[in-house]
């Protein structure tokens, strides 16, 4: 079993991805972009997680990859920020690229909105923004043997789970 942790639009903002590392323990951390750096610096804190990122709109001259296919446990991913497949107005092209590339998963960010739906066949899921963006969120997505389960962590949901042990 592997799990990886999803991360976007962290805009210079290390708290929240910090504290998301240290209560998943993820095998892998991905970062779809704006401010993809940040993913550099987390690996410098965390080195035991293996790293995958990608450009943002927000990433200017450095030479980071604005797409990238992967395959963790048996799932093949496309990994993209967004903003060149138009997400903000609709995932038609950001599908039909996931498609060509073979991938059962495409992970996007820039909407700084969480999203996790399939469609066409094709899981199209946005961890939302971890930085500091509107309200909180990161993707977990657990694989074995080719199967996966996806889901969003919002800031909310955390701090009222920690309520309520308290």
């Amino acid at each position: 079993m592997m799990k990886a942790l999803i991360l976007s639009d962290s805009h210079g903002s290390l708290g929240f991805m910090c504290d998301a590392v240290e209560r998943e323990k993820p095998d892998v951390v991905i970062h779809l972009g704006d401010h993809f750096r940040d993913a550099e610096d987390l690996s410098a804190a965390f080195d035991e997680p293996e790293y995958y990122h990608v450009a943002g709109n927000c990433d200017f001259g450095f030479g980071a990859k604005k797409s990238l296919t992967i395959e963790l446990g048996g799932v093949r991913m496309f990994l993209t920020h967004g903003h060149l497949f138009g997400v903000k107005h609709d995932l038609d092209a950001l599908r039909r690229q996931a498609e060509l590339e073979g991938a059962r998963i495409a992970l996007f960010g820039h909407t700084h909105r969480a999203y996790n739906q399939m469609s066409g066949g094709i899981r199209l899921f946005n961890p939302g923004a971890c930085g500091s963006y509107g309200p909180l969120s990161y993707g977990v997505i657990t694989l074995h043997s080719g199967a996966y389960s996806c889901r969003i962590i919002r800031e909310e949901d955390i701090n009222n789970s920690e309520e309520a042990t308290i």
